[in-house]
């Protein structure tokens, strides 16, 4: 049996002579789902793969290709747990069906991915004003009693290429009770991305990866609040400031001004540890406040809380003095790093901390030997309440709030002043999952 037709035959060709790709074929617009072919229908049967599986078109890398949600119509097997996704038709990807890799499977991004321009038009807009944000959405299923899971990541690609940090979704529901489900998930798009590259892969735990993915939709939308904070420079005081303008407190512990063409004043610079503000301490040598950095000059200029973090309050601003050389070139770079949220197993009324309240949980249901729940005081997930959760609970009472290491963000840099217009750094990014691993030595900067 073929399908295709001679729209997908020439799709093919000029896809492979470069004239056409798969995010030319529809506008970037917001709140409509950009991929093409999302649903897999679009398929040819020139190339197969494993069991006479089409290989599917306007997707790049690969070949990937389709198991069949009709194998009595299609001819192609169905191998997918579950009733099939609201809205499916014939086809589905699969992540184990890649005969040119040596695993024979779809285990990394980029391998089979699909490329979307968000460069120009109103996407482009929310993006460099920092509001852009990423909607994922898949349906996701597996094999039999098999624990491998699907997986739909989007990097922030910028206009070379190179990737900025990245959003991503799995299978929400993996193991032997399996079944088509559906996972979402969302990201904030760095600014100075021109193009966001969707994967599609597996996780192999039995074997070969047996992840299916049908149904794939990715939107931008314009969030309220910048998703980062700001650092805003006065071209004719040469004043600098941060601000948090997102609508929500942001921890940080780590931040960092560079300019390449020398554009910052030491001498002028007015740390968080010559502020000494109630807010952010400042540290004496140990790391138990804001310190500031070694090498600081006109290049450079950062300070860490090594053992800590502050908030910076939603709507604040933080000044750091008149560190701006007005007569330099405008050519800052600002990055900060967040800190996330401690992340509590033993936190069993889910309140933010692991106290005397979450004791009394995991006392009342000591014993329990099957079906435990977190809130009944299961602290590992393997269904009882017993010494072990105890156990988890005691490493971490007393504990809340936030965990470093940070995660690297640059922010976005305006300029203001007479007849400056605000401007976004046109090469803002933001790093997601990553933490900062490089120690940093830190000294007081010499007195000038």
């Amino acid at each position: 049996m073929k399908i295709n037709n001679w729209r997908g035959k020439l799709a093919v060709t000029l896809a492979a002579s470069g004239l056409l790709s798969p995010a030319a074929a529809r506008a970037a617009n917001l709140n409509t789902n950009l991929v093409v072919n999302p649903g897999f229908e679009s398929t040819d049967f020139i190339t197969t793969g494993d069991y006479g599986a089409p290989s599917i078109l306007d997707w790049s890398g690969g070949p990937g290709f389709a198991y069949s949600h009709n194998p009595d119509v299609t001819s192609v097997p169905d191998y997918a747990d579950g009733a099939d996704p609201p809205g499916a038709g014939n086809w589905y990807f699969t992540a184990n069906n890649n005969p040119g890799s040596a695993t024979g499977d779809f285990r990394e991004p980029g391998l089979f991915y699909q490329d979307i321009d968000v460069s120009t038009g109103p996407t482009a807009a929310a993006i460099a004003a920092g509001k852009g944000r990423v909607n994922l959405s898949a349906w996701m299923s597996s094999y039999l009693n098999d624990n491998d899971f699907g997986k739909v990541r989007v990097d922030y690609l910028d206009a070379g290429g190179a990737s900025q940090g990245f959003s991503q979704i799995s299978d929400n529901d993996p193991g032997p009770d399996n079944v088509w489900s559906q996972t979402t998930g969302f990201g904030a798009i760095a600014v100075g991305t021109a193009k966001l590259r969707v994967s599609l892969f597996g996780e192999a735990v039995n074997n070969g990866s047996d992840a299916y993915i049908d149904n794939v939709d990715v939107q931008v939308s314009q969030t309220t609040n910048p998703q980062f904070l700001s650092l805003e420079i006065n071209t004719v005081t040469g004043q600098v400031q941060f601000k948090n303008q997102t609508g929500d407190a942001v921890q940080v512990d780590y931040y960092e001004i560079k300019s390449a063409a020398g554009s910052l004043k030491p001498a002028s610079w007015t740390s968080l540890q010559d502020q000494n503000l109630a807010s952010f301490p400042a540290g004496n040598g140990s790391g138990n406040g804001w310190e500031e950095a070694g090498g600081v000059a006109a290049g450079v200029l950062s300070e860490s809380f090594l053992t800590g973090s502050s908030s910076v309050a939603a709507a604040a601003s933080v000044s750091l003095g008149a560190a701006f050389d007005t007569a330099k070139a405008q050519d800052v770079v600002f990055r900060y790093a967040v800190v996330p949220p401690a992340s509590l197993t033993a936190d069993f009324d889910a309140d933010g901390d692991a106290d005397g309240a979450d004791f009394l949980a995991w006392q009342r249901n000591n014993g329990l030997a099957t079906g435990a729940t977190k809130a009944q005081g299961d602290a590992n997930g393997d269904g009882a309440v017993n010494a072990d959760d105890l156990a988890a609970w005691k490493l971490q009472f007393g504990g809340g709030g936030f965990a470093g290491p940070g995660v690297l963000v640059r922010g976005v840099v305006t300029y203001v002043g007479a007849g400056i217009a605000a401007v976004p750094e046109p090469t803002s990014l933001l790093y997601c999952g990553f933490a900062v691993a490089a120690a940093v030595a830190f000294r007081r900067r010499a007195s000038s």
